[in-house]
């Protein structure tokens, strides 16, 4: 089950643990965007972190790229692409926190659509 999760305490936490609250962050991420998604186009955590490892974190701005085209295609019912590659770049200049609230934002804003409804 997907449940809506506080960005700002997300962002705190992320701050006080110097960046490792945020693998709890992208774990959560993959898990529930899988939920989501009905278990279609499943990612694992594991991998993801395996190959932005191995490819320097050039995956890893992949992964968010992806990420987010899926969550603004659940949302939106459009992919944005301009919205989401400007969103990978940001995890280039070490914005990574920002870019997870972001994609935070748009699964709490699919959780609250489907409430709505």
């Amino acid at each position: 089950m997907v449940n809506r999760k506080n960005v700002l305490i997300d962002i705190i936490l992320t701050l006080i643990t110097g960046g490792l609250w945020n693998f709890w962050v992208q774990y959560r991420q993959i898990r529930d965007t899988n939920n989501l998604l009905g278990g279609n186009e499943v990612r694992s955590f594991w991998m993801v972190m395996l190959f932005s490892f191995l490819t320097f974190g050039l995956y890893f701005a992949y992964h968010e790229f992806t990420l987010c085209k899926r969550l603004h295609f659940l949302v939106y019912g459009d992919e944005k692409f301009e919205v989401s590659l400007l969103i990978s770049l940001l995890t280039f200049f070490a914005l990574w926190f920002v870019v997870d609230s972001y994609q935070q934002t748009l699964i709490n804003l699919y959780l609250e659509g489907k409430s709505s409804i």
